[in-house]
């Protein structure tokens, strides 16, 4: 048998060198992968904690009607309040966040002198990114809690009732899965109802978030 021919040494340097080439685009490739990687990880961080960091929803109420107001005073055969009231209350969601602020079943509640005397609930929405959403609630009055006050019939007839109101808004902004941010609003009201306007006189209000 004959022995086998040797290869050139040119052809044996030629394979060592792509070799040696293929390891280095095989490197480059891995190193440019981890560096694009690395800068969407850092672009996202930045964005996160600027363009979309979770910032407060704001709630205001803007209006509040006296849609039905009946208080009356009867003497005859004793002295007797007669109490029948209605508010329509107008309130916005302001979202000053890049992302849609969903929100759950918001909850009203009116106190005089320390008694709750009026409950109302406002249904489940979505306030989009950098967008306000209107809210409109109807409240009805409890007459029964009403009459029970001691301070009733000196507030008619002195033509002023001091009432506060408390609404609580619980909800939740959600940044691509990454962020989630449960955000309750919380707005306290004291309102000024002028029994003989059957109007608002005064209304003041504070908010305060948590996150």
């Amino acid at each position: 048998m004959g022995e086998p021919e040797a290869q050139p040494l040119a052809a044996v340097s030629r394979g060592g060198a792509d070799k040696q080439a293929r390891r280095r685009r095989i490197k480059w490739c891995g190193c440019i992968s981890l560096s694009l990687l690395l800068i969407i990880i850092v672009i996202i961080i930045i964005l996160i904690f600027t363009v979309f960091k979770v910032k407060d929803p704001k709630i205001t109420m803007n209006q509040v009607k006296v849609t039905n107001l009946d208080l009356k005073l009867d003497a005859v055969p004793r002295i007797q309040v007669r109490v029948n009231m209605t508010l329509a209350v107008a309130m916005t969601i302001k979202n000053p966040n890049a992302v849609t602020f969903r929100f759950d079943n918001t909850t009203t509640t009116m106190d005089y002198h320390g008694t709750t005397v009026a409950e109302a609930y406002g249904p489940p929405g979505e306030a989009k990114a950098r967008r306000t959403f209107p809210m409109n609630i109807t409240v009805d009055f409890m007459a029964d809690r009403l009459l029970s006050s001691s301070e009733l019939y000196s507030d008619i007839t002195g033509g002023e009732m001091n009432m506060t109101s408390f609404s609580i808004v619980p909800g939740r902004v959600n940044i691509w899965n990454i962020v989630k941010k449960h955000v309750v609003i919380n707005l306290n009201c004291s309102l000024t109802i002028d029994v003989r306007g059957e109007s608002v006189k005064e209304m003041i209000c504070k908010r305060k978030v948590k996150l």
